[in-house]
């Protein structure tokens, strides 16, 4: 008698190696989602620009010089021979002290404000650039520009010119260089308004 071939199947658990089994391995799906909780948007936080304090610590020491300079100015009108030679009547000196005392307040309460993150610094701070430019245009067609205009040869009208040319352009430097916080897209300033 012949021995039966034996015939084994392979185990159901065993890994088939041969190549031509027809099964593929395919993976379908997504990748991993990870939810952070509020709408899968990743907001990075980070500390406001230092910009607003450092323009306001700024601002307050320039209102401290300009506060310095105003006396010494008063100190010098005090004086008539100076205010004669200076060509400076008593409106000039009124005007001029004006002047000084809203750009002194403004730069430094704004200053304070700006230093404490507050908008509303911004904007008192350019108010009182805005109403120093319009005194100093004042100033230049009052006769202020009398002993300039002597001194140079030139007409009044171009020498008031000239004047309120350098200050618009000094103006609009300065207003830039106080808006720079607004600016900036992280600068922690508050929703503060100067009216209302």
């Amino acid at each position: 008698m012949r021995p039966l071939p034996i015939i084994m199947e392979p185990s159901p658990w065993e890994q088939n190696d041969e190549p031509d089994s027809g099964s593929n391995l395919l993976i379908d799906g997504q990748t991993a989602q990870i939810s952070t909780g509020f709408g899968n948007q990743v907001i990075m936080l980070q500390q406001p620009s230092s910009a607003a304090k450092v323009i306001g610590i700024l601002l307050i020491i320039w209102g401290g010089l300009n506060a310095v300079f105003l006396l010494l100015a008063i100190l010098g009108w005090s004086d008539a021979d100076i205010r004669r030679e200076q060509g400076i009547d008593s409106l000039n000196i009124g005007l001029n002290v004006a002047s000084g005392i809203i750009s002194i307040a403004t730069s430094i309460i704004g200053g304070i404000w700006m230093m404490n993150y507050q908008r509303k610094g911004v904007y008192l701070v350019l108010i009182g650039i805005l109403i120093g430019f319009l005194f100093s245009i004042v100033l230049s067609f009052t006769g202020s520009t009398d002993v300039a205009a002597q001194d140079t040869g030139l007409n009044e009208s171009v020498v008031s010119s000239i004047a309120v040319g350098i200050s618009a352009v000094c103006s609009a430097v300065c207003g830039l260089i106080v808006a720079i916080p607004l600016m900036i897209s992280n600068n922690g300033l508050d929703d503060s308004k100067l009216f209302g």
